[in-house]
């Protein structure tokens, strides 16, 4: 048997073909492909795919300039697209593969402060909104919002496509929009096997739209609908909106932060115990915590004169020699000293304490 083609998003090797196609001869495209998936990134492709025969082809159609003012089908993903413009502050906008401009001419209608800029092999065409502009030029970097709709499954490189990713500044927003395989069967078309032709060589899921998102982006939305459509009605679409938080700490970094603003913290409050002796409230995982390196109590445990809880006679029975332990009802023992209280302060505690140890002075940490 023949070695499969590799996964473009993983590279392990694929599975046996989905389905073999043949198609007439265009120039730039193959007449003859095989669909395959991948079950890993639950992803599924054409296979031969060239990208710069791809390129070429899709160099040589022309744009549908008749799309400039917006088409219905433009509607529903122009709601969704909308709704994050007026929640952020996005100021500028790029649809990366805009084709004939529709979807952004509803948004430059609806948000004239923001600037839009579309652009396509083909998109030299003008503008009659000052706020909207299209270009043939690769785009800068530096967006507010960068939108990638219905490009992704056409595109033949994925690392091409993570690229794009760059174009969106810090903090920004990339919605990536695709159909969505698993509504096809769904959603019938007139055609036989509409769905699976040489120019959608990409079937991503959500997952895998995730996979090949670079690090440092997280997900902030994502769904699917369905989008108008003059063949079937409705065609599938699903979108994925990710930020992009790379110039952010990484979580571990981001721990490691925090764990050291901690120290300094407490460092008062371990100096004001250090020469007084003291009862602890509660014996659990705050206590445990608090004795650790820059916690609150940390090198003070022999100033514990003993531990506050119920489970007293069971706790000292068990062997716990580091601390004494005494049962809350002790209250002529505890009345009158220092309770350094460890669980959560809330209203039914205080009333505890200042009924129970009325001449006590209680020290949350």
């Amino acid at each position: 048997m023949p070695l499969q083609p590799p996964c473009p998003i993983c590279n392990r090797e694929a599975g046996v073909p989905i389905a073999e196609l043949r198609f007439g001869e265009k120039p730039h495209l193959p007449s003859a492909i095989t669909l395959h998936g991948c079950m890993d990134c639950d992803f599924a492709f054409t296979w031969p795919r060239d990208p710069t025969d791809y390129r070429d082809y899709y160099a040589a159609v022309a744009n549908d300039t008749a799309q400039r003012h917006g088409q219905y089908r433009n509607l529903p993903q122009a709601e969704i697209l909308a709704g994050l413009i007026a929640s952020r502050p996005v100021r500028s906008v790029l649809d990366f593969g805009c084709g004939g401009g529709g979807l952004l001419h509803v948004l430059a209608e609806r948000f004239p402060q923001v600037q839009f800029l579309g652009f396509d092999v083909n998109a030299n065409f003008p503008s009659d909104l000052p706020n909207l502009r299209f270009s043939d030029q690769f785009p800068a970097a530096g967006h507010d919002l960068v939108i990638l709709s219905h490009v992704v499954e056409h595109m033949a490189d994925i690392d091409q496509i993570k690229d794009l990713f760059g174009l969106v500044g810090d903090g920004g927003l990339v919605h990536v929009e695709t159909p969505d395989p698993k509504l096809y069967a769904a959603r019938p078309q007139p055609h036989f096997g509409y769905y699976v032709d040489r120019l959608h060589i990409n079937h991503f899921s959500q997952r895998a739209i995730l996979k090949i998102a670079p690090r440092g982006f997280d997900v902030v939305a994502g769904g699917t609908y369905a989008m108008p459509y003059a063949l079937g009605e409705f065609y599938p679409a699903q979108y994925v909106v990710l930020q992009n938080r790379r110039a952010e700490q990484a979580v571990p970094a981001a721990i490691e932060t925090y764990l050291r603003a901690e120290a300094p913290r407490w460092a008062e409050v371990r100096a004001q115990l250090r020469d007084r002796k003291f009862f602890v409230y509660g014996f659990g995982d705050n206590f445990h915590r608090s004795l650790l390196p820059g916690g609150p109590l940390h090198g003070l445990e022999g100033n514990v004169i003993a531990v506050i809880d119920r489970n007293a006679a069971t706790l000292a029975a068990d062997g716990q020699a580091r601390f004494q332990f005494v049962d809350p009802t002790e209250i002529v023992r505890i009345d009158g000293g220092l309770i350094v209280c460890t669980v959560s302060q809330f209203s039914k505690l205080d009333d505890f304490f200042r009924e129970t140890y009325p001449r006590s002075q209680v020290r949350y940490v």
